[in-house]
């Protein structure tokens, strides 16, 4: 099971660069890998709805009345902390301001994706997608090289289209249906 320094390490092997041993353990490379790890992390997770970080819950309306546009406002969930609002059930409405969800429903149950922050929760595809990313995020400040950077970049690119389609294919796909040419009529 990969741990975050594992991910680090794994980046920085791309890269060229030593490994590192902890986040503490004193080298720029550590405190790089301290400091962008977390960020990288939540973007690669929110860029897709990966069925590793998909949580559903029922929001608790909050007791302040929104101003004006909506008659309810829930707040988002804070465990798991939700990166990005997928979907509500039955589909009302809605919009994010800040950690809310506005709606004028009464009560609401959303999909989520959710920030994993344990990497043995992460699909190996995945995580070699959060590998490439942090390598390509390092890459000009270990190496001081643009076409490193952009190397690495690519690769992300690559590694993230193989984790999105592998991740797609597993289970239930939801048929979608375009009403666009009846509409027109």
């Amino acid at each position: 099971m990969a741990s975050e320094v594992d991910i680090c390490s794994n980046a920085l092997t791309k890269l060229g660069a030593e490994r590192i041993v902890s986040f503490d353990d004193g080298t720029n490379r550590s405190n790089l890998c301290r400091d962008f790890y977390p960020s990288v992390r939540d973007a690669v997770l929110r860029a897709y709805p990966w069925n590793c970080a998909l949580a559903q819950q029922a929001l608790v309306l909050d007791a302040a009345v929104p101003l004006f546009g909506y008659a309810s406002k829930f707040l988002l969930p804070v465990i798991p902390y939700c990166l990005r609002v997928l979907k509500a059930e039955d589909d009302p409405e809605f919009v994010i301001k800040g950690r809310y969800l506005y709606t004028d429903e009464d009560s609401i149950n959303i999909e989520f994706i959710s920030r994993l922050t344990n990497p043995g929760l992460f699909d190996s595809l995945l995580r070699e997608a959060i590998e490439a990313r942090l390598a390509a995020e390092l890459a000009y400040p270990i190496t001081r090289t643009p076409s490193v950077a952009q190397t690495m970049w690519s690769l992300y690119e690559a590694k993230l289209r193989e984790a999105r389609t592998m991740d797609g294919m597993e289970g239930y796909v939801e048929p979608w249906e375009s009403t666009d040419l009846i509409d027109v009529r």
